[in-house]
């Protein structure tokens, strides 16, 4: 007698089955993704501090010769005048574009660190190196050159305290200063309209980025007010009389005097937006 084996059932999804499980995997990514795009955020403001830390080991390592005083200034306090040997006929030393080549000339870092992870442009094809102080060359405060601002230091380091620009000028060496903030992330603010803007942000008229003091402890920051204290002078406090220091607004101490408060410029040796 003839025996017969029972046919399995093949397994497999069904279309209704496969349906659901594209539909759930579908609706796992729309949670996924937004959490990636968070973590990429954190990433690059991270590495973006971390670059602005670099650079300020970058200003200390160049005052180690140079008698604490940083990169724009001589070992005796005095602004290093425009040259090509010097500058790279980029501008006196208070700019920051001069500042900019000094380090990069000296390979402290690459004209890659200079730009933040957060910008979508790359380096512009400029020669930051020896060559660098030709007619050709270039200096634009955008996102072709640098991210970063740094400390306006306008007049020399060994001013009398009631000079202008003499407290941030006496910042621009080592000092260990924690209220003295010296390096940050420039603003892109355009106009008056438009005061700030930030490379982290795509909110109009908001700041937020890497602030780094003269102690190399940095932050990310979401304000661009701070309390702060340059040389020898008291604890800032605005105009305003609320004890906040505008990183982008110069301003005046209580007795009248000038460069005691945090300037960040981000091209030449005052300007302080540096929109696209």
């Amino acid at each position: 007698m003839q025996s017969f084996t029972p046919r399995r059932r093949q397994s497999g999804f069904t279309i209704q089955e496969l349906l659901v499980v594209i539909v759930l995997v579908m609706v796992l990514v729309s949670f996924n993704v937004p959490v990636d795009a968070a973590s990429r955020r954190t990433a690059r403001r991270m590495q973006n501090s971390t670059q602005l830390r670099g650079i300020h080991q970058g200003l200390v390592t160049f005052a180690n010769s140079n008698k604490n005083k940083f990169a724009g200034f001589d070992s005796r306090g005095n602004i290093i005048a425009n040259s090509k040997e010097m500058t790279g006929n980029s501008g006196d030393g208070d700019t920051v574009e001069a500042r900019f080549w000094i380090l990069l000339d000296d390979d402290f870092f690459t004209p890659e660190y200079a730009i933040s992870p957060s910008e979508v442009a790359e380096v512009d094809a400029v020669e930051w190196g020896g060559n660098a102080g030709t007619a050709t060359v270039k200096w634009n405060a955008d996102t072709k050159n640098y991210s970063y601002a740094m400390l306006g230091i306008k007049g020399a380091a060994g001013q009398a305290p009631d000079n202008a620009f003499a407290g941030r000028g006496q910042e621009w060496q080592q000092t260990l200063n924690s209220q003295a903030i010296v390096l940050s992330d420039r603003n892109t603010g355009t106009n008056a309209t438009n005061k700030v803007a930030s490379i982290h942000s795509d909110d109009p008229g908001e700041w937020t980025g890497s602030v780094l003091w003269n102690d190399n402890h940095v932050q990310f920051e979401t304000t661009q007010f701070f309390q702060t204290k340059y040389a020898n002078g008291a604890l800032h406090s605005d105009r305003f009389g609320d004890g906040t220091d505008n990183l982008f607004d110069s301003e005046a101490d209580p007795n009248g005097r000038v460069g005691v408060d945090a300037l960040m410029v981000i091209a030449g040796d005052d300007t302080v937006h540096g929109g696209e």
